[in-house]
């Protein structure tokens, strides 16, 4: 064979540096804090179902063997040295080097024996097969096996990470729309209802089955959380328009009052310096302005116990009302103030006509003083004849011009 203790060296080296690394990784997936929790080592131990409980249940399995077949590596090697220790550094016989490649190359490790179906034997045949292995066919499944551990773990270890980490996030944000549900006043969603249901029972199929969970977590969950907020901030946006709509409403109900007073002052000082031959446009009546505050009030009470909707038709229906109102209330008001009006340009007039007589030299045509004595008499004397007074000016500005 040409063996040599350098090559037996460097061949126990590498197995040692395999051994190591072995050991180091199931260490490492030992740590893992999915390891950990799932097993109880750290927190309490869980009650895993679903997918999570197939995927660690084979994982655990896995690990178990890869604990015994590592051990089975450790005492191969533990051997193997042994036997190397044992050599003299001179004259070494090429079968004591070939007992220790044998060991570490042949198949040197025993596994457990298998039970043989009872079909599949013949009278003489043995109960049980043993198995014989090498250690680098023991090796190559280990490597299989730790993989399936490995995934299944880190596997259920992020799932915990990601969907807890969504919990906290998803947590807040139910706390928000519960406080916006309070700011707006108006009955939990059932949408809202159907979220906090469900992230209960999400906190527990996460802690028992994360890997079943995150497949479902967005439809049962995230999805109703977004539904909620966009139907809450829409919500929201209405009662926003709502309460800007009342408050204009506020404005024109005072800008009616105010109109209202400005009207009755209006028709009642039109009533009694005016001799009229239409009489003037009497004010609303003030029990259906006491209406309209009413109805204001029944709608502003309705909205702050959260009402949107019929608040919003009402509110329609009685900014309608108010506008008709404001217009009849104007016309009116400027239909009686037009007497006034013509009354106060008529005095201007005639002033302005006397001074021009008075710089033409015509003050004292005895025509004119007569005029301008009538107009005076009925445009400063109540009731007016407003007609008659309209008359002589125009008659003393035609005589001024001639």
């Amino acid at each position: 064979m040409g063996l040599n203790l350098a090559q037996i060296d460097r061949l126990l080296n590498d197995w040692k540096s395999k051994v190591d690394a072995a050991s180091q990784n199931l260490l490492d997936l030992y740590d893992l804090p999915a390891y950990q929790r799932v097993t109880g080592t750290g927190d309490l131990p869980h009650n895993l179902t679903g997918i999570t409980q197939q995927r660690i249940g084979a994982a655990l399995t896995a690990i178990d063997s890869l604990f015994d077949d590592l051990q089975l590596l450790t005492n191969l090697l533990d051997r193997a040295r042994q036997l190397r220790q044992q050599l003299p550094s001179l004259f070494v016989s090429d079968e004591r080097l070939k007992e220790i490649h044998d060991l570490l190359t042949g198949n040197s490790i025993q596994l457990p024996s298998i039970q043989i179906p009872v079909g599949k034997r013949d009278l003489l045949s043995p109960v049980q097969q043993l198995q014989a292995i090498a250690p680098a066919e023991l090796l190559d499944r280990m490597t299989c096996v730790f993989k399936i551990a490995r995934d299944a773990f880190v596997a259920v270890n992020t799932a915990w990470i990601e969907l807890e980490s969504k919990l906290i996030v998803n947590h807040q944000s139910l706390i928000d729309l519960q406080q916006l549900v309070q700011q707006l006043q108006v009955p939990i969603p059932p949408t809202l209802i159907a979220a906090q249901t469900n992230f209960t029972n999400l906190q527990i199929q996460i802690d028992r089955d994360p890997l079943g969970v995150n497949q479902t977590f967005n439809r049962d969950l995230t999805s109703l959380i977004d539904h909620t907020r966009h139907e809450l901030e829409t919500l929201s946006q209405q009662c926003q328009h709502l309460q800007t709509r009342l408050m204009i409403a506020r404005q024109q109900l005072a800008q009616l009052q105010q109109l209202e007073r400005d009207s009755i002052a209006t028709y009642t000082e039109s009533q009694a310096k005016f001799s009229h031959s239409l009489p003037p446009i009497a004010p609303l009546p003030a029990e259906e302005l006491t209406a309209m505050e009413q109805w204001l009030e029944r709608l502003v009470a309705k909205f702050e116990s959260g009402t949107i909707a019929p608040v919003s038709m009402g509110l329609t229906n009685w900014t309608n009302k108010i506008q008709a109102y404001t217009t009849a209330a104007r016309s009116a008001l400027a239909a009686n103030r037009l007497p006034l009006d013509t009354r106060q340009e008529l005095r201007g007039r005639l002033d302005a006509l006397s001074a021009k007589a008075l710089a033409k030299g015509k003050a004292e045509d005895p025509i004119l003083a007569d005029l301008v004595i009538q107009a005076r008499q009925v445009l400063y004397t109540s009731p007016i004849a407003l007609d008659l007074a309209m008359d002589l000016v125009k008659r003393y500005e035609q005589r001024l011009n001639q």
